[in-house]
């Protein structure tokens, strides 16, 4: 059994809380969200479900879980961008991005899986759009750094719409199931679609 009483309780939970988000992210990745249950979590992770329970009533609170992980882990890939966006062209900072997307999409499987599901269940939709909104602040940030120059309505417009080819660009990436000629292309394309739409709303910095 997972659980160890020598282990301090808190300790044990965030142990177990670790354990049963890689094991959603296994099944993610290895059957889709289909397969994803209650009891095929905790039948892997070798734990009860009363323990399991107690964290998430069903699949859709473990997918929001994942949702979270992915906000902290990928905002750290943003803040080193942010670093070299002050010494570099805004469009090389834009092909650094896609190119760390799909670096990240593929070392993390299960994110095709988990934008699918998201796309799909309804119940989900107001977490997906806090992600949305919480990812267009960031990136209008790293955005700003390079020049971008507008602001109010407009900028939460531009940078909302921006996020949203770069959720498309995630999903395309996992579609192509790892194939490295084919996410090149994909990197190719939607860094001439993102650069010919941001263009207009940059503004030149002295370097």
């Amino acid at each position: 059994m997972f659980e160890s009483r020598d282990l301090p309780q808190q300790l044990r939970a965030k142990e177990r809380v670790d354990l049963v988000l890689r094991t959603t992210q296994e099944i993610l990745a290895e059957r889709g969200y289909s397969a994803l249950t209650l009891s095929a979590v905790c039948e892997r992770a070798n734990i009860k479900q009363t323990s399991i329970y107690r964290y998430w009533p069903n699949q859709t609170a473990l997918l929001v879980s994942l949702i979270s992980f992915f906000e902290e882990d990928f905002q750290n890939e943003i803040k080193k961008l942010e670093v070299v966006a002050f010494d570099n062209p805004w469009q090389e900072v834009q092909l650094l991005l896609l190119k760390g997307l799909a670096d990240y999409c593929e070392t993390n499987p299960w994110v095709y899986s988990g934008i699918a599901a998201v796309r799909g269940d309804n119940g989900i939709a107001e977490r997906h759009e806090q992600t949305l909104m919480f990812f267009a602040t960031r990136y209008a940030h790293l955005l700003k750094i390079g020049g971008f120059g507008v602001r109010g309505e407009e900028e939460a417009r531009v940078s909302r719409t921006y996020v949203l080819v770069l959720d498309s660009f995630i999903f395309a990436v996992g579609r192509a199931s790892s194939v490295k000629h084919k996410i090149q292309e994909i990197i190719e394309d939607y860094y001439a679609v993102i650069v010919a739409y941001l263009a207009p709303h940059m503004q030149e910095q002295d370097r």
